[in-house]
């Protein structure tokens, strides 16, 4: 069974006749008509009843010719695979991030990559903390970007920023007009909690505040950066909290104030282990490492 047979079949079922297949195909209609012999003759089976000059496709044509359409349906995609593989090394770029990075450095990393890649497919994914570690040990994503993970077997890390948490509040709150926040400026406030997630926990600014003796709640706790901000918006909490999400609710009023003494927090890039990285993955480290470094407080500053 021959390429060539199985696509003049295609051309006649498709057209009704084997003169308008022939011009599809850039051959004689006799050629057609060979290609259609032979392939019967192969399969043990008439495709096509003929009667007066005219072919009328068996049922045994029809059931056959399901089977063909997958066939050149999966050589199509054989072909586009190739094509993105020629023109941007490989398939889409797929990145599993958290809510906050997804939100506050992709967007800008994306548009500077796609500035090079204009053709590039990139798709985001966006996911906690275990599940993107899941994701990566299982190969079913090219990248994660989150915080720090611990060790875990199957994936690698490299770092992209080392970032401060911030003090975020209400821009009408009573601490909005200070430059720098520190623990006893909590005193008797409701305080956000953030919710230890898998193996990472958060216990670092309830430390902080522990050790400054100071009286506070902690009566709301979130997992999600962007749910603690919606809840900073509405004048519910202040919280010490990662700045990548604050850019997005700045519109509802939200302001940050760095915090002292410094709260710091690795950010990576996690891939799978032992994977060669893809030429667009290999492009697209290095401008989110840039994008990222902008998060980073340098040694001896504070920033507003």
């Amino acid at each position: 069974m021959k390429h060539r047979q199985l696509e003049a079949f295609r051309h006649v079922m498709r057209t009704g006749t084997t003169a308008k297949a022939a011009s599809l195909m850039c051959v004689t209609q006799p050629a057609v008509s060979r290609l259609i012999t032979d392939l019967e003759s192969h399969l043990g089976f008439n495709l096509f009843d003929r009667n007066k000059g005219r072919l009328y496709p068996t049922p045994e044509a029809l059931k056959f010719f399901g089977g063909v359409e997958r066939f050149f349906i999966g050589v199509g995609e054989l072909e586009n695979a190739a094509k993105q593989i020629r023109e941007h090394g490989g398939s889409a770029l797929r990145i599993s991030a958290t809510p906050a990075l997804s939100t506050g450095v992709l967007p800008g990393a994306i548009a500077e990559f796609l500035k090079l890649h204009p053709k590039a497919s990139v798709e985001i994914e966006t996911a906690s903390f275990s599940q993107i570690a899941l994701r990566l040990q299982t190969f079913q994503t090219d990248m994660g970007i989150a915080h720090a993970f611990p060790d875990l077997p199957g994936i690698e890390q490299r770092v992209m920023a080392r970032v401060d948490h911030v003090c975020a509040m209400h821009e009408d709150h009573r601490l909005a007009s200070q430059e720098v926040i520190r623990p006893q400026d909590l005193t008797g406030e409701n305080v956000l909690r953030i919710i230890p997630e898998g193996n990472m926990n958060w216990n670092d600014t309830r430390s902080v505040l522990d050790r400054a003796a100071i009286r506070f709640r902690s009566d709301l706790g979130t997992q999600s950066s962007h749910t603690g901000y919606a809840m900073i918006a509405e004048h519910l909490a202040v919280g010490v909290i990662e700045p990548f999400a604050a850019a997005s609710w700045r519109r509802n009023g939200v302001v940050t104030r760095p915090f002292e003494p410094r709260i710091t927090y690795d950010y990576v890039v996690a891939l799978p282990e032992d994977q060669p990285l893809s030429r667009m993955a290999r492009e697209f480290i290095p401008i989110l490492h840039e994008r990222m470094g902008a998060f980073e407080t340098p040694e001896g500053c504070a920033k507003g």
